[in-house]
């Protein structure tokens, strides 16, 4: 009898300890290293899955205006309402109205002031008020009516703002053998002036697979930095695309925390190598065995990162061959959610506001701009009440 008893009460402690062991596993823990803490977030997010509940807000097909001649566009949305839709490599940008009005454009190819070459990377967005421009090392500034104020130099061609004297850029250097590149800060001085600041993360030989020649690159398999700037926060998250651990800074340079979820790397056989590179292989089918021996045999952890509102941030990490699944974070760094994909409208090109999201599709051969508003996930975005 006593024998029967000490059985039981031995599996009763053994059944309570897993319980116990699995509850911790599920728990968000921190450590100090270094005197850093690190947000370990568990497998599982702390709220569930999420489907996106979606309703189309607008819908704008810009070749309906003779007068847009954009071939490709990116989008950009101001507060107000403003859409301004650009060419990163044709350096031209056309303004719509918040109903997808059509107003017109607000600079011209060229190389005087307020102007700008093509195939320099252009970047529109909005800061006070006014319209930012960066491309070919310089900034433009132009008011919420297209009139041009003033440029800076910047001697950089990536320049995403913090605030309005401090930018986040690539800087990139080169040896005999290597290519090095930092993620740094930068200052703009009341003078106009550029000042280097921290540098956030480093590495050598980023951005692209090498080739006895050349080389050649994609947002899965190669080694790479993603970061993402918080404007509203002031944060920045960097990390490298190997793994799952995303530093969390401010713009002095600081870390505030890193977050870290657990992940199993993708390994890939020769076919799924095959499946990762069908474009390259379609283009240069001569150069097919170059590219298969080249790409590396296991894919990246995280694809990219974006800003959602209220200090929320999406880590899009790569589940499979060309596919990934969206995990969303707090300001705290917690894993709260994990969203799947819809098949339709694609996340890939979406830029989050508190209304939903923006993105560009593809429908009858033309890019036509949408607005979705995002109808669940309260806590993130403004849900109309029914």
């Amino acid at each position: 009898m006593r024998r029967n008893i000490f059985v039981l009460c031995l599996i009763l402690v053994v059944i309570l300890f897993g319980c116990g062991k699995k509850a911790r596993e599920q728990q968000v823990q921190v450590k100090v290293i270094d005197g850093v803490r690190h947000i370990m977030n568990p497998e599982t997010p702390l709220k569930g899955s999420v489907s996106l509940e979606l309703e189309t807000k607008l819908k704008v097909n810009p070749y309906e205006n003779e007068d847009f001649d954009l071939r490709y566009f990116d989008a950009v949305k101001d507060k107000d309402g403003e859409i301004i839709l650009f060419d990163v490599n044709g350096s031209k940008a056309q303004r719509f109205t918040k109903d997808g009005g059509y107003i017109g454009s607000f600079f011209r190819q060229g190389q005087g002031p307020g102007e700008f070459v093509p195939q320099r990377l252009l970047y529109v967005g909005f800061m006070n008020g006014q319209i930012w421009v960066t491309g070919g090392d310089k900034l433009a500034k132009f008011n919420k009516q297209g009139q041009f104020i003033e440029e800076v130099r910047l001697g950089d061609t990536l320049a995403f703002f913090i605030d309005e004297r401090c930018y986040l850029t690539e800087k990139r250097t080169w040896t005999e053998q290597d290519t090095h590149k930092q993620i740094i800060i930068k200052h703009i001085k009341q003078t106009n002036e550029i000042e280097e600041g921290p540098v956030l993360m480093r590495g050598t030989n980023l951005g692209m697979i090498r080739l006895p020649r050349g080389g050649f690159g994609d947002s899965w398999g190669t080694l790479d930095i993603v970061y993402a700037v918080d404007r509203m926060e002031k944060k920045i998250y960097v990390a490298m695309k190997t793994e799952y651990k995303i530093h969390v800074k401010n713009k002095e340079g600081q870390t505030l925390y890193v977050i870290e979820k657990p992940y199993v790397p993708i390994k890939l056989s020769g076919k799924d190598k095959e499946t990762m590179l069908e474009s390259f292989i379609q283009r240069r089918s001569d150069r097919k065995e170059m590219y298969l021996s080249a790409y590396p045999d296991e894919l990246m952890a995280i694809k990219e990162m974006k800003i959602l509102p209220k200090g929320y941030l999406a880590v899009y990490w790569i589940s499979g061959l060309k596919e990934y699944m969206i995990d969303i974070f707090d300001d705290n760094g917690n894993y709260v959610y994990a969203i799947v994909p819809p098949e339709s409208p694609p996340l890939d090109r979406a830029d989050f506001y508190d209304f939903g999201f923006t993105t560009v599709e593809i429908v009858d051969d033309y890019l036509f701009y949408f607005e979705y508003r995002v109808k669940n996930l309260p806590e993130i975005f403004i849900v109309p009440s029914d």
